[in-house]
């Protein structure tokens, strides 16, 4: 019966033991998938980091470019701008050399020289002699007068016009503005700055 016992026991033991070795070999095998999925996740997280490194450096070198291609951009405006203002006080200047040549002049036939070519302008005069009274036919009819135009009051510049407004003399109830076009002459074909139309303006306005 001992002997039983003692069988039983060893059979116990021995049951103890293999699965205590069983339980370690688990834990083993755990223990090394658990190393092997650490590593794993360390090798992703450095190639995630390598990753965002390398999109960090692109997004700053991207960064950079726009940056130096923003003010490029805003030197070659500041250019244009200022040779747009160059090239416009150029022609400004030329209109209103244009004007003060106009206004100096004492003849009706001198007058009409600096008038623009264009369908519906034309002059008159009171007789075939030419004398005046005269004038030119623009949207309205406009008498010549000469003396009338005395100094430059205010301008304008619109796309292709410049408008140049002028004091006048005191016996003349009206201002003039002066409506000036790049276009051939009546009686030359050269293309400079002309007069398209004069306008009565009220005196104290621009």
């Amino acid at each position: 019966m001992k002997k039983n016992y003692k069988t039983y026991a060893f059979l116990i033991l021995l049951i103890i033991a293999v699965l205590a070795i069983m339980d370690g070999l688990t834990n083993s095998n755990e223990a090394d998938e658990l190393r092997k999925e650490k590593d794993r996740l360390a090798e992703e997280a450095a190639s995630f980091k390598n990753e965002y490194e390398i999109k960090s450096k692109i997004l700053d070198e991207a960064r950079k470019e726009k940056e130096d291609l923003e003010k490029s951009l805003s030197e070659l405006e500041n250019e244009i701008e200022s040779l747009r203002s160059t090239v416009e006080y150029k022609e400004f200047a030329a209109a209103v050399r244009e004007v003060d040549t106009y206004k100096a002049v004492q003849t009706f036939e001198g007058a009409n020289r600096f008038i623009a070519q264009k369908d519906g302008a034309g002059s008159y005069t009171i007789d075939s002699e030419g004398n005046c009274p005269c004038g030119f036919f623009f949207e309205k009819g406009f008498e010549w007068v000469p003396n009338a135009v005395l100094d430059l009051k205010a301008f304008r510049i619109e796309n292709d016009k410049i408008f140049l407004t002028y004091y006048t003399a005191e016996d003349i109830k009206q201002d003039y503005q002066f409506v000036m076009v790049m276009a051939p002459g009546r009686f030359d074909r050269e293309e400079k700055w002309r007069i398209d139309e004069i306008k009565l303006v009220e005196k104290g306005d621009q």
